[in-house]
């Protein structure tokens, strides 16, 4: 299934992805942040989409076939009692006219119960257990359409949970379990939910998917929950209203309290908003001196590479290096850290770069070689 020149395993978790390639010095991983991926749920799909082109970029991946294997806890699973039909798309289920009705009814539940709007999904043999399996189709298609964009071929996405106990994903990526997954290519196969969801029915014959009630009825739970949850806000909002009046005929605080009320909720609400922090990173003392720049840059911003290399070399830095990119240049610059880049010389080499290249972009690769990588975007 996988080409035997350098192939790719992709491994996704609930805070990101992680790449194994023979052909790279090691693993690296790209995090989730709450602006790109928040509860698996897509939130900036363009910014995800540029900032993954960069990490395929920073870490020099050679395009190849590629696996994708999902983590226990990204996925959605029920272990079903009867006989499993089987699962044609993302939403809807081919079924045989001697198939009971129990058994399309236990999927369409499970997949209603799933919180995204659209699902890879699949029917698969574990054992002795017909196991239904379903994932976020936009997060794992997202990242497979950008690798994809990138010259990258995705075979297949499948469940870790597939392997057993012969690969061990709760430590996440390893080249270990990478290396079972190659050589078991039947278990990919097996597992995979792209076999049948590649078969999507042609356009021209949607009216005819529609027609179908095994099909559609999986649509109906969607605006059923939609109704179901605008009259719970509208009952609150009722109640709401009549207990507020309630309070204004009995009561009326003096000006004083309500200033004081507010103030109080002010300091309340500021201090559950959500931060958006980096990965700590113990702050050993380094010599700038010993950490390598490397400026990837286009042919049309050397004005740019020339201030920043001014900047640095005021900072002390001192091996600093620049090249023209050889591939296309992404819309948002980054600068990209090595994991055992102190904090504080992190701090103040973004504090340094904001000057030149405001709107940057900050990641982390898994490198323990004192690096530090600045692309600059076309903005």
């Amino acid at each position: 299934m996988l080409s035997k020149s350098h192939p790719i395993i992709l491994f996704i978790d609930r805070f990101g992805f992680s790449v194994y390639q023979d052909a790279l010095a090691n693993i690296p991983k790209f995090s989730f942040t709450p602006d790109l991926v928040a509860n698996l749920d897509v939130i900036s799909k363009d910014q995800f989409v540029n900032l993954i082109g960069t990490f395929i970029q920073v870490n020099k991946m050679v395009p190849s076939s590629l696996a994708v294997i999902l983590s226990d806890n990204v996925i959605y699973v029920k272990d079903l009692v009867s006989p499993a039909p089987k699962l044609t798309s993302t939403q809807g289920l081919e079924t045989d006219a001697v198939d009971d009705k129990e058994h399309e009814d236990e999927v369409q539940i499970f997949l209603e119960n799933v919180p995204f709007e659209e699902v890879l999904a699949k029917v698969i043999k574990v054992g002795n257990i017909n196991r239904a399996v379903a994932v976020n189709k936009d997060l794992a298609m997202t990242i497979a359409d950008t690798f994809s964009s990138k010259g990258f071929s995705v075979e297949a996405i499948a469940p870790g949970f597939m392997y057993g106990q012969s690969a061990n994903f709760t430590a996440g990526l390893t080249p270990d379990n990478a290396r079972i997954v190659l050589e078991n290519p039947e278990i990919l196969k097996s597992g995979n939910l792209l076999t049948d969801q590649e078969k999507i029915i042609p356009s021209q014959n949607l009216e005819s998917e529609f027609k179908n009630p095994a099909v559609s009825g999986v649509k109906k739970p969607k605006g059923l929950r939609q109704f179901i949850l605008i009259g719970v806000f509208v009952t609150l909002l009722v109640i709401l209203a009549v207990v507020y009046l309630n309070l204004g005929v009995s009561q009326t605080p003096p000006k004083s309290s309500k200033a004081k009320s507010a103030a109080t909720n002010a300091v309340n609400t500021s201090s559950v908003i959500p931060t958006l922090t980096q990965t700590p990173v113990a702050s050993v003392p380094i010599d700038p001196q010993n950490i390598k720049i490397k400026i990837i840059q286009s042919s049309q911003s050397d004005e740019k590479v020339t201030n920043l290399k001014s900047g640095l070399l005021g900072m002390g830095f001192t091996d600093i290096i620049s090249e023209v990119s050889e591939v296309s240049i992404p819309e948002k610059s980054s600068v990209v850290f090595s994991q055992n880049v102190p904090a504080d010389l992190r701090n103040n080499v973004i504090a340094e770069i904001k000057k030149i290249l405001p709107d940057i972009s900050i990641l982390e690769n898994q490198d323990v070689d004192l690096s530090v990588s600045i692309l600059i975007g076309k903005s």
